[in-house]
C-alpha cells in the first residue's frame, strides 16, 4: 500500500538533525541491539535506504549493535534471522493494515506486518500482484500460518518452511516508520478515516507486538524513526510516553484511548491538523521504560479520545514558542504524573520579558487553566500558568463553532475589540447593557492569554468581547 512519501521526506529532514549526540547506554539493556528493515517501495527505495542508514549511524553512535536488511535482500528468511534477539526492530516500508478497503474480511495472514521482498533477484519491484512483493502479516511474525492460509504467505513468509515465527529480545520495541496504516491513517487520496477506525488500525497492528511476541512499545510515525530511537536507547529509563510526547511534532495532537485489544494497554494517536491525518502513534503502557521498569510521566499524557475524535487540551510547540512575561512576581511550578506541587519556583522581573514553552497543557490534575511548560530561563523545568500577565501572544487556542453558538450577557458595560493581524488591539466598542441579553458567537479563542468570543450579531458584530464573568458561551 502507498506510503505518504512527500510528507515524510519533509517532516524526516526537518526531525533529522535535532538528534543529539551520544549518551551512555543504560547498562540494563546494552548493548543494544537495532535491526533495520526496508521493504522494496520501487523507485522510493532509495530514500527508504538512506533513511535507514541515518537511523543506523545514530543507532552506532549511541553505542548499539546495528544490524541493516534492506531491499532487494529483506527476504522473510534473512529478516527472521536478522530479528532473533532485537531489542529494537524498525522497519520502512509498504503497510498492509486493518481495517483497509480492500477486504472487509479480517486477513491476518497478509495484514499487519511486514512487506518483504519474495527473492533478492527482483530488485526493489514492489507488485504483490506480480509476485514480487509479500505482505508477511500478523499470523507470520506470531508463528501461525497455515497452509490454507494465502498461497504467497506460505511460500514466502515461512510457512512452508517453519511455523516459529521470529523471537526478538524480551521487551523488544517495534517501531514502524512510513508505513500505510500503521499509525492509524490511510493511504494517499483515501481520505481521513474515522477516530474509530484510525484506533482499530493502531490497535490491530500493535495487539502482536505487545501479546505473543512479548513487545513492551509500539511506535508509528511518520516524521522520522531516528528521534525515537535515539531517545529509547539513551534514555532507557525514561517513560515511554514522555519519549512519543517529546517527539510530537509541530502541528499535531495527540489523544489517548484505552487499547481495543490488549488489556491495560493504551494507544495515543496524533492527528495532523493540516490535512488531517493521523501520522504518529504509541501503543502499550506509557509509564513502562525501555530499561524493563515503569517512570511516572514528567509530562501530562494527551487528553482522552473524544467519540467524535478530536483533541483538546493539549498542545505540543516544536519548535518552542515564546512566552511574554510581564515585570512582577511570576511563580513556577513542578508536578507529579497526580498533580501533586513538588517543587516552586517565584521570581520577580524589573521589566517585560520572554521564555520559551515546549507546550501548553489544561490538564494537569487537580489545576484548572492552561499551563505552559517553559524550557529555558529562569523557569526552565517548571509549570507557568497562562494568564494575561503570562501568555502566548496572539491565538494560543482557538474552537470554532457550526452552527453559531450563543453568548449570554448579564446586565452590565462591556467592551469588545477588534485586532490586527499581529493580534494587537486595533478598536474597541464599549456599550452598557441594562438587562440581561444575548448573541451569536461564530469562534472562541484565546487571544494574549485571555478567552474571547467573536460576535457576529447584534452590538458587537464584528467585535471581539471576553469571556468570564457576565459573558457565557454556551
Amino acid at each position: 500500500m502507498r506510503d505518504r512519501i512527500l510528507a515524510a521526506i519533509t517532516a524526516f529532514l526537518a526531525l533529522a538533525g535535532a538528534v543529539a549526540g551520544p549518551l551512555p547506554v543504560h547498562a540494563s539493556v546494552a548493548p543494544v541491539r537495532v535491526v533495520i528493515i526496508v521493504g522494496p517501495v520501487g523507485s522510493t527505495t532509495d530514500y527508504y535506504r538512506s533513511q535507514g542508514d541515518q537511523i543506523a549511524s545514530a543507532a552506532a553512535a549511541d553505542g548499539a549493535t546495528v544490524v541493516k536488511v534492506y531491499s532487494p535482500n529483506a527476504t522473510w528468511s534473512a529478516v527472521k534471522a536478522a530479528v532473533t534477539g532485537a531489542n529494537i526492530i524498525v522497519y520502512l516500508g509498504h503497510g498492509n493494515g486493518y481495517p483497509n478497503p480492500y477486504s472487509t474480511t479480517y486477513m491476518p495472514d497478509r495484514t499487519d506486518g511486514w512487506g518483504l521482498n519474495t527473492a533478492t533477484t527482483n530488485g526493489d519491484a514492489d507488485s504483490w500482484s506480480a509476485g514480487t512483493l509479500v505482505y508477511c502479516g500478523e499470523k507470520a511474525l506470531t508463528g501461525a500460518l497455515t497452509s490454507t492460509d494465502g498461497a504467497n504467505q506460505w511460500k514466502y513468509c515461512g510457512g512452508s518452511s517453519n511455523t516459529d515465527g521470529i523471537a526478538p529480545a524480551a521487551g523488544f520495541v517495534m517501531v514502524y516508520a512510513n508505513a500505510c496504516y500503521a499509525p492509524g491513517a490511510s493511504e494517499p487520496g483515501s481520505g481521513q478515516p474515522s477516530a474509530t477506525v484510525a484506533l482499530q488500525r493502531v490497535g490491530y497492528y500493535s495487539r502482536p507486538i505487545l501479546t505473543t511476541l512479548g513487545g513492551s512499545g509500539y511506535f508509528a510515525t511518520d516524521q522520522g524513526a531516528t528521534p525515537l530511537v535515539h531517545a529509547l536507547i539513551t534514555k532507557p529509563t525514561t517513560a515511554y510516553g514522555d519519549i512519543y510526547s517529546a517527539n510530537l511534532a509541530s502541528g499535531l495532537t495527540a489523544t489517548d484511548s484505552p487499547h481495543p485489544f490488549v488489556s491495560a494497554a493504551r494507544a495515543w494517536l496524533g492527528l495532523r491538523s493540516t490535512d488531517p491525518y493521523y501520522t504518529y502513534a504509541f501503543a502499550g503502557n506509557p509509564t513502562r521504560t525501555f530499561a524493563g521498569g515503569t517512570a511516572a510521566l514528567s509530562l501530562p499524557a494527551p487528553p482522552a479520545a473524544s467519540s467524535s475524535g478530536t483533541t483538546v487540551g493539549v498542545t505540543i510547540y516544536n519548535p518552542a514558542r515564546l512566552i511574554h512575561f510581564s515585570a512582577g512576581w511570576t511563580t513556577g511550578y513542578k508536578f507529579d504524573s497526580t498533580g501533586k506541587v513538588i517543587a516552586t519556583r517565584t521570581y520577580s522581573l524589573s521589566r517585560a520579558s520572554s521564555a520559551s514553552a515546549s507546550q501548553r497543557s489544561k490538564l494537569i490534575p487537580g489545576h484548572s487553566g492552561a499551563w505552559f511548560y517553559i524550557v529555558n530561563g529562569v523557569w526552565a523545568g517548571y509549570w507557568v500558568a497562562e494568564s494575561t500577565r503570562t501568555y502566548l501572544p496572539g491565538i494560543a487556542e482557538q474552537v470554532s463553532y457550526s452552527p453559531a453558538h450563543t453568548v449570554s450577557f448579564l446586565a452590565g458595560t462591556y467592551t469588545g475589540y477588534r485586532f490586527t493581524s499581529t493580534w494587537a488591539v486595533s478598536g474597541s466598542k464599549g456599550y452598557t447593557l441594562s438587562r440581561s441579553s444575548s448573541a451569536s458567537t461564530s469562534t472562541w479563542a484565546v487571544i494574549n492569554g485571555r478567552g474571547y468570543a467573536y460576535i457576529i450579531n447584534g452590538v458587537w458584530a464584528g467585535y471581539w468581547v471576553p469571556t468570564g464573568g457576565g459573558v457565557t458561551v454556551k
